[in-house]
């Protein structure tokens, strides 16, 4: 009767142990899927814009480690040539990870999806290496909004200077806040500009990952253009965590 039982749990810890190792491996094959990406949608964050060019911001996707993925196609000022941008950022550290961008001088006359086509490898390379997962239909929040039962809201403290040669007021630097009552008050980032040429600044939005308690906030910034009017409207993104660091008062 021993005997029969110690074979049982024998063979019993054998089949586990098989089953342990092929889920791992499924985990890590999982893991190292190649991922295909599309050309991206526009998400407009400039409502209400009427006499300024915009930076067109067309979001990727997210990895499940907190890196955003996004297309940019800068405005142009009077370059008579279309320009765009890949970045890749953290929203762990707000640091950029990777970003590509077109060469203003080169007279190739190619657009928007011959760009994306020409240099897809290169972007499927780096957006598989930061395992970005390309998300449809993405949606911006607006700075007020509610997160598992939770109230949130995104806000903007700048400090202005004044500009010797204009004589008008510039942003010389701005901190970025993220609040709850739930949870408390943070800062998220805090930056300094020089010779900026930002007039004004407000929260566009956020948008939420779909892995993790996380967002990526969107800063609009209005400066003055490169040869004068019309102005130009830019964009920053910063990321935040909507659990950790919060200070309760």
């Amino acid at each position: 009767m021993h005997k029969f039982f110690y074979i049982t749990l024998i063979l019993a810890l054998l089949i586990s142990g098989c089953k342990t190792k092929k889920e791992n491996k499924e985990n890590i094959e999982t893991e190292n899927i190649e991922e295909e990406y599309f050309f991206p949608e526009e998400v407009p964050y400039y409502q209400n814009i009427t006499e300024a060019i915009p930076d067109k911001f067309y979001p990727i996707g997210w990895s499940k480690d907190g890196n955003f993925a996004y297309l940019i196609e800068p405005a142009d000022e009077a370059l008579g040539n279309y320009m765009m941008g890949i970045v890749i950022i953290s929203t762990v550290s707000n640091e950029v990870l990777w970003d590509w961008y077109t060469e203003p001088e080169v007279e190739e006359d190619l657009y928007r999806e011959e760009i994306w086509s020409k240099e897809y490898d290169k972007f499927k390379e780096k957006l598989n290496k930061y395992k970005i997962i390309q998300q449809r239909n993405i949606k911006l929040h607006d700075a007020y909004f509610n997160y598992k039962e939770k109230d949130y809201v995104v806000w903007l403290e700048t400090d202005l200077v004044k500009d010797a040669d204009f004589g008008i007021d510039l942003v010389g630097g701005s901190t970025l806040y993220i609040k709850s009552p739930q949870m408390g008050k943070k800062e998220i980032i805090n930056r300094k500009y020089e010779a900026s040429m930002i007039l004004t600044q407000q929260i566009a939005g956020c948008l939420i990952s779909p892995y993790e308690d996380r967002i990526a906030v969107i800063v609009r910034n209005e400066r003055i253009g490169y040869e004068g009017p019309p102005n130009i409207i830019e964009f920053e993104v910063f990321g935040t965590n909507l659990t950790t660091s919060f200070i309760k008062k």
